[in-house]
């Protein structure tokens, strides 16, 4: 299983290519409103716990399904508590854009028992908004690329 530090990291290398990989300077697009955030991440959680795959990774960034793997008996059977909701706006450096978003810390106990603290980044990808690390339970931490991120004092869990 790979370590929650090594799937942020994975992760923040997907968003940090698919920036590389557009054409000239683009501005990085608004980050959503946070009731639209709210209403993915319901959906998100809805299918976790019903443990619908496919919805689930319907609703997340292209690392969903590789994310998923090996963790589907530890999806939980009970919404986490959304410890923080944080808005992130975009940045841009030359060439290269960062999706902003609403990055959301949640605490639980996954399906075998286990707690946990993740986060979650719901951003607009320009038709509609996606999340990322979505497979919520397994402690993803994606807030070490973003700016200005209130994080525990020390790196404490903020659960």
């Amino acid at each position: 299983m790979t370590s929650p530090v090594l799937r942020g990291i994975r992760l923040l290398g997907v968003i940090a290519l698919l920036a590389a990989c557009a054409p000239g300077p683009v501005a990085p697009l608004p980050p959503p409103a946070i009731e639209d955030a709210r209403a993915l991440l319901r959906e998100v959680v809805d299918a976790g716990i019903a443990r619908d795959w496919e919805r689930l990774c319907a609703n997340a960034s292209g690392t969903c399904e590789s994310e998923l793997q090996g963790n589907e008996e530890r999806a939980p059977t009970e919404a986490p508590r959304v410890a923080a909701a944080e808005v992130h706006q975009g940045s841009s450096s030359g060439e290269v854009s960062s999706a902003g978003g609403v990055l959301f810390v949640l605490c639980g106990v996954d399906g075998l028992g286990e707690a946990y603290e993740s986060e979650v980044l719901v951003f607009d990808a320009g038709s509609r908004l996606l999340a990322t690390a979505a497979v919520y339970w397994t402690g993803t931490q994606v807030s070490s690329g973003l700016p200005a991120v209130t994080t525990g004092e020390g790196g404490r869990s903020r659960c």
